[in-house]
């Protein structure tokens, strides 16, 4: 994250605040993803709301916020599972914007499938504004990561549900092709989403004899 924290120090020096407080959004993305220890990440996700509302940065603030209580979900500090609702924000108050909006598609999605609510996952509503945020390439920092999780939830509900297995894993295989061409085109930062991907798609294709072989890809995804 050296890389971003300079990019937040020259925003800071050059008065752009948005790129400054972006750079600090991209941070805690960026030890999100790499697996740092969860009360670490909530303690700087913390305190780069406090940065960022000093700021005035609100629309930023508000989606960090989303984070916040993400991590206070998952570290059961709060009653709440898939609900963005304690000590970092209600949900319930939350005044969308379109880019506020996919951020929120994002991160429910994420609580959806760490909490095993595959179906809500699966069925969160894209709405037409949210696609240019959540596009796989071009889109926020966190959109591989969004449609990473909602595959695994489609994944999930194909093994469930029987009657509509087909149409869950039309749609797991169209997102997971994606992020398959986006680690051909060179992007390593989904290998261990692909690579997971990878073993969830052969465990529902399985044949008695090929048990061993799948076991083999869900160790090697780890």
């Amino acid at each position: 994250s050296k890389p971003l924290l300079e990019g937040y120090q020259s925003g800071m020096r050059t008065g752009d605040k948005f790129f400054a407080t972006a750079c600090l959004t991209s941070i805690v993305g960026v030890i999100h993803m790499t697996g740092k220890h969860l009360k670490g990440i909530e303690e700087h996700c913390q305190a780069s709301i406090t940065q960022v509302v000093e700021l005035k940065e609100e629309e930023c603030a508000s989606g960090l916020r989303m984070y916040w209580q993400l991590y206070l979900n998952l570290m059961g500090s709060s009653n709440n599972t898939v609900e963005l609702s304690g000590k970092a924000m209600d949900e319930k108050e939350l005044v969308f914007t379109p880019f506020l909006h996919a951020y929120f598609i994002g991160v429910k999605t994420i609580a959806s499938s760490l909490f095993g609510r595959y179906e809500l996952g699966a069925h969160l509503v894209l709405e037409k504004g949210d696609q240019q945020f959540l596009m796989m390439k071009g889109g926020i920092m966190h959109a591989p990561l969004f449609w990473f999780h909602r595959c695994l939830c489609m994944f999930a509900m194909a093994r469930s549900n029987k009657s509509k297995e087909r149409k869950y894993m039309a749609q797991a295989k169209r997102i997971h092709k994606e992020l398959t061409n986006s680690l051909k085109n060179k992007n390593p930062n989904v290998l261990h989403c692909v690579s997971l991907l990878n073993a969830e798609k052969a465990a529902l294709n399985q044949k008695k004899y090929q048990e061993d072989d799948v076991r083999k890809l869900y160790n090697d995804a780890i």
